[in-house]
């Protein structure tokens, strides 16, 4: 990522080359085998892109996000969560191809995620399983698969699928299916220039 930064900012003209930027976006996240009825949990995303021209209507996009994911219980009791919550923190890096045509664009590709935080509570008097035996795994390998419109050349808006190809967790008892992470996030991202203070740079060393 830092590799990436440092040749689109070296080279000085990131309109033709390489785009750099920030975006913010808010999910709606749940987890796949889970014992008790869930829905989704929101949760915000934010973080970095840096993005390189390929051809004519490909470019290449990998980011630096951090992003909640997890799941929410049934609110039988009308509280905030009630009786089942589930939120995972990951450190994220997606490494995207997009193809673009007009104001509009179509992505997909991978992303590896590190886990940085686990917090899962419930109102019951105990878990239906073991916590200690079934730990969430420190990593999460996921496919993406997204689109968005471009409305100028500093602002666009974006919403990506997200689906966990690994479990990130063992199979819990009573259920059928394995655990896997998967999410809907509707993000927005706004480009950072660099040719001003580029051009600064030049009128003082002149």
């Amino acid at each position: 990522m830092s590799i990436i930064c440092l040749d689109v900012w070296s080279q000085g003209k990131l309109k033709t080359h390489g785009k750099f930027g920030l975006k913010l976006g808010l999910g709606m996240h749940t987890i796949t085998g889970c014992p008790v009825n869930t829905h989704p949990k929101p949760a915000l995303m934010g973080g970095m892109w840096v993005q390189i021209k390929i051809s004519k209507s490909w470019t290449m996009q990998s980011e630096l996000s951090m992003i909640g994911k997890g799941t929410a219980g049934e609110n039988h009791d009308k509280s905030n969560y009630g009786d089942y919550f589930l939120s995972l923190s990951y450190f994220e890096v997606p490494i995207l191809f997009q193809y673009h045509k007009n104001k509009s664009y179509f992505e997909f590709g991978p992303a590896l995620a590190a886990l940085i935080n686990t917090g899962e509570y419930t109102d019951r008097a105990a878990f239906p399983f073991q916590t200690d035996l079934y730990p969430f795994s420190n990593k999460d390998f996921t496919f993406n698969l997204g689109t968005g419109c471009v409305f100028n050349d500093k602002w666009r808006l974006g919403v990506r699928l997200i689906h966990s190809l690994l479990p990130v967790r063992k199979q819990l008892p009573g259920t059928s299916h394995q655990v896997y992470n998967r999410s809907i996030v509707l993000s927005v991202s706004r480009q950072i220039s660099f040719k001003a203070s580029g051009t600064n740079q030049s009128q003082v060393v002149e």
